[in-house]
């Protein structure tokens, strides 16, 4: 069963207008979950704090009407959600699915609160990054959920630790088709801005080969994935190369199957498409 869980009121009452205090934040957090202060606090141990965290709090907290448009899309991406999983998939996803004031922990988390899967929605990065409309908010949201899908639906072992790239593209691309199908299909990236998508199409063979190059190499693959890192200029165009391959694995061997590829079945279809657009 997916459950909503909305902390927007309580970020009202507790930071509207305000900067940001640390202080203030522990006990709103500890009104969610006993387990998030000390979640967040382990996360955010990887920035400089003052430097990277907040300021993208204190930015928040100072434009109520950014994160008022940002929680009037989370109502909308949730409604009736669990109903077009279910027309869609055939599976109750069960996960809570939480609005709250992180600790820059990202915009979209999937993760695991209180021994239930969850998917954590930091406002102050929705704020920060201007994913505030409706479509970002749904293609975030769908993403993340996606995850849980895949974590929930597989059977088969993960092959992450012998082959962490083609694993890094396989579950990002099954959270983009998990994404695409309840957004709208194959065309829906919500990174399309800018040409993003025409020049991925344009570039879609080059994009491949160097990709399965790197893996075959065993090279980092970084530079493919985050808003923060960028090939050729570009930014996530794995999210890009991951989704056509789980569009083709789909094809060849189903929805509920795509969750339970193999090494060798990406692989596959890796080289595949690397060869196809050669």
């Amino acid at each position: 069963m997916l459950r909503v869980l909305d902390s927007y009121a309580e970020i009202l009452r507790t930071f509207s207008g305000q900067p940001f205090s640390l202080g203030a934040w522990r006990p709103y957090a500890e009104k969610i979950s006993a387990a998030l202060p000390r979640k967040c606090l382990a996360d955010a141990e990887k920035y400089d704090f003052l430097r990277q965290v907040k300021p993208v709090l204190d930015f928040a907290c100072a434009h109520p009407a950014q994160m008022e448009a940002a929680h009037e899309s989370f109502l909308a991406a949730v409604e009736t959600l669990s109903e077009r999983i279910r027309a869609r998939f055939a599976v109750d996803l069960d996960a809570d699915i939480l609005f709250y004031l992180g600790l820059c922990s990202g915009a979209g988390w999937a993760t695991e609160l209180d021994g239930r899967p969850a998917v954590l929605l930091g406002a102050e990065k929705i704020v920060e990054l201007n994913w505030t409309g409706k479509t970002a908010m749904c293609g975030l949201l769908y993403h993340e959920l996606g995850h849980l899908w895949h974590s929930q639906c597989r059977k088969a072992p993960s092959f992450e630790k012998t082959a962490p790239a083609l694993w890094q593209l396989y579950t990002e691309g099954i959270a983009m088709f998990f994404e695409q199908e309840l957004a709208g299909g194959p065309d829906f990236f919500h990174q399309d801005r800018d040409g993003w998508l025409s020049w991925c199409r344009e570039n879609e063979g080059e994009l491949f080969r160097e990709f399965w190059r790197r893996c075959k190499a065993g090279e980092s693959v970084q530079d493919f994935f985050g808003d923060w890192c960028s090939y050729r200029g570009h930014s996530d165009i794995g999210y890009f190369l991951g989704a056509v391959l789980a569009r083709n694995l789909s094809a060849a061997f189903g929805v509920r199957q795509l969750c339970d590829c193999t090494e060798q079945e990406v692989i596959r279809a890796l080289q595949g498409a690397a060869e196809r657009n050669s």
